[in-house]
């Protein structure tokens, strides 16, 4: 006898079937319904919805029923949060700072933790940490760039900012090198768009 599959690869099956599973979660489960049972009972909510198809009117399902369907799921379908993440309900999100990893940037000496990036904007709000003596290299910005300072010294276009300084460079602005006079920690607010310039008399 076939062990029956489960709740879950049910509703996703259904939820396939019918057209309503988008992105990662479609590539997951049609690995999962490659072969064996699973692609035998995917199979089978093809064919299902397909007979529908042929004796009923065209009509689109409700944006209700995905969600129902991806209710039944573990965690309500919805894919993992990232450390630190916690949804607080429509549009509001806390991110707890010491439960999120820094990243490396590439830069030596400087990581950042991304708190939060806007896709359409192609923006970002970061932590930002840097050694000791390390550089963020000169670069213009397409969008506004906004910095404050939490802990620590850094020196940017000739001033020195101590805590609780803030900075604020309008679009199509230049800084020159940003040092790190001590190790220093900033919030600050970019553009992903923003570009790296050499000093004139290093691009000739």
């Amino acid at each position: 006898m076939n062990t029956p599959l489960p709740d879950e690869f049910e509703s996703l099956a259904a939820l396939h079937a019918l057209g309503l599973l988008e992105g990662p979660q479609a590539h997951e489960f049609e690995a999962q319904a490659a072969d064996g049972e699973a692609k035998t009972q995917a199979l089978r909510y093809r064919q299902t919805a397909a007979d529908l198809l042929e004796v009923a009117s065209p009509r689109q399902p409700p944006p209700s029923l995905r969600e129902r369907l991806l209710a039944r799921l573990p965690g309500g379908g919805k894919p993992a949060a990232p450390p630190g993440e916690i949804d607080l309900g429509p549009g509001i999100l806390l991110v707890r700072g010491q439960q999120k990893p820094w990243e490396e940037t590439g830069i030596p000496g400087i990581r950042r933790k991304t708190l939060h990036f806007d896709a359409g904007r192609n923006y970002a709000s970061n932590l930002v940490s840097m050694a000791a003596g390390s550089v963020y290299p000169r670069h213009w910005h397409s969008d506004i760039e906004e910095l404050y300072l939490l802990s620590g010294q850094v020196r940017l276009n000739g001033h020195l900012l101590d805590v609780g300084d803030y900075c604020r460079a309008e679009p199509g602005s230049v800084h020159e090198d940003v040092v790190a006079a001590s190790d220093c920690v900033f919030i600050a607010l970019a553009s992903a768009n923003n570009e790296f310039r050499r000093p004139a008399a290093d691009a000739r």
